[in-house]
């Protein structure tokens, strides 16, 4: 076959290696039969050639599906709103199958497990949750939306959160602290040196920012903070009560001042603990997770 490129030389069947994206991670695949030009040394595929090809990446890619854990098969239920009835349905199992996964009882077979991906695969939000290249994609691409020099710790952490439907639960799970912490940082109700250092370090990990970037962060939130100080009432509607109108109450006086702050240009701008941040930086070292 003459080549088509520089047209002075007949290409010669080869094999090389050939670098495809599976599951968001760039991978090799090796003695990919090609047709190559000895004189410019450009490579094209026959149609059988290409599909050999095709064939060594799906099985590449179905083969590299990561083994989904109890923890995780439980987690896609939730996400899902579904019970054990209707997922065994749709995965056309039986009955007692699933919850047996979930449990721990039985380990998911190879074909079981991609055929449980293939359904992870059909819905974002279930994506987003359980894979973690779909994660930090999603992460990133909110980042950079939300990521602005008068936004606060806990405004950035809710609006990244609300943009990729990451829930909380997972949210928690990788930052290493529970639910009502979660709340309370969403809030800038924490000083940041109330924050243990080691879930500092995994939120800056997490949502993939620099020191300077939480530096900037912690600042506008101390910001806010000085503003609550200042504050002696507010009053608020709210349809609930308990607990749940303290959290409402919470969430509404924490927009406010973050709606005030970002616009008033007057008000001081205290700083975060230097000390604090070299904390942080020990623990992105040591590789240290934490749990508050």
């Amino acid at each position: 076959m003459l080549c088509t490129n520089c047209f002075q030389d007949e290409c010669r069947t080869t094999t090389i290696s050939k670098d495809v994206v599976i599951n968001g991670r760039t991978q090799t695949i090796g003695d990919v039969e090609c047709e190559k030009c000895p004189s410019c040394g450009d490579i094209v595929f026959t149609h059988l050639q290409s599909l050999a090809l095709d064939k060594k990446r799906v099985n590449l890619e179905f083969s590299s599906k990561p083994l989904l854990t109890p923890a995780q098969l439980k987690l896609l239920r939730k996400i899902l709103n579904m019970n054990l009835e209707e997922i065994c349905q749709i995965l056309h199992i039986g009955k007692n199958s699933y919850g047996r996964w979930e449990r721990g009882e039985l380990e998911t077979s190879p074909s079981m497990n991609l055929l449980v991906h293939q359904l992870i695969e059909r819905f974002p939000e279930a994506r987003v949750n359980l894979i973690e290249s779909e994660m930090q994609a999603e992460i990133e691409k909110a980042k950079d939306r939300y990521l602005t020099d008068s936004v606060s710790l806990g405004e950035f952490v809710r609006n990244v959160l609300r943009a990729t439907k990451i829930i909380i639960d997972v949210a928690c799970d990788k930052l290493g602290i529970a639910a009502g912490a979660l709340e309370r940082i969403e809030n800038n109700d924490l000083p940041p040196e109330r924050i243990p250092a080691s879930v500092s370090a995994n939120i800056l990990k997490y949502f993939q920012l620099t020191v300077d970037n939480l530096r900037q962060l912690f600042d506008n939130t101390l910001k806010i903070q000085v503003m609550r100080q200042r504050i002696s009432f507010m009053h608020t509607r709210t349809t609930v009560y308990g607990k749940a109108s303290e959290s409402t109450t919470a969430r509404s006086l924490n927009k406010v001042l973050e709606r005030y702050v970002s616009e008033e240009e007057s008000i001081e701008q205290p700083s975060v603990d230097p000390e604090y941040l070299r904390k942080i930086g020990t623990f992105l070292q040591d590789g240290t997770e934490g749990r508050s």
